[in-house]
């Protein structure tokens, strides 16, 4: 799991770097080999553009952790990505399912062969609230972004893609690790 040092190490790293050639050190006070990053930003409606755009390039794998995802275009996505053999996964709350546009989406994702996993938080104010995917491994979409339609089209909303097989390992270890609690 990433320690928050090392996270906020890396943002503070890829923040104030020029974009084009960064490195980063994934653990604090461990020396590793550096690797080049490569980030991009969104904001708003652009949140959306840019995940279904990393969607369509996946080769292998998508892995999503996210609270709630009803955006029908985002839903397609996936799907579409199933049909052309990526494996896909979708890690989400199971109270979020109590929303009638959440439901349908899992059912339409899971109809269509698509793997969900309901993740059930103990707890009256636990979530499974990560906002995240993992693509092919080697890159990261994480932000404010969520998966709705009031997420890409009224909220203010963040994304961010961050391009290093390092990183997206580590948020793949999150992924893998997480269960019901």
């Amino acid at each position: 799991m990433l320690k928050t040092g090392a996270f906020l190490g890396i943002f503070a790293l890829v923040f104030f770097q020029p974009l084009s050639q960064q490195s980063c050190v994934a653990e604090q006070g461990q020396e590793k080999e550096r690797s080049a990053v490569s980030v991009e930003t969104a904001f708003g409606p652009a949140c959306e553009k840019l995940l279904l755009r990393e969607i369509k390039k996946a080769q292998k794998e998508i892995s999503v952790a996210i609270y709630s995802i009803t955006r029908r275009s985002i839903t397609g996505a996936l799907v579409s990505a199933t049909e052309r053999g990526v494996k896909v996964h979708v890690k989400y709350d199971s109270k979020s399912t109590e929303w009638r546009g959440m439901k349908q989406a899992i059912g339409y994702l899971t109809k269509r062969n698509v793997r969900c996993t309901a993740i059930e938080m103990k707890g009256e104010y636990a979530k499974m609230h990560h906002k995240f995917a993992v693509i092919d491994r080697k890159c990261v979409l994480t932000g404010s972004y969520n998966f709705t339609t009031s997420g890409s089209i009224s909220n203010y909303e963040n994304l961010v893609l961050i391009k290093s097989p390092e990183i997206a390992g580590k948020f793949a270890g999150e992924f893998d690790a997480i269960r019901n609690r």
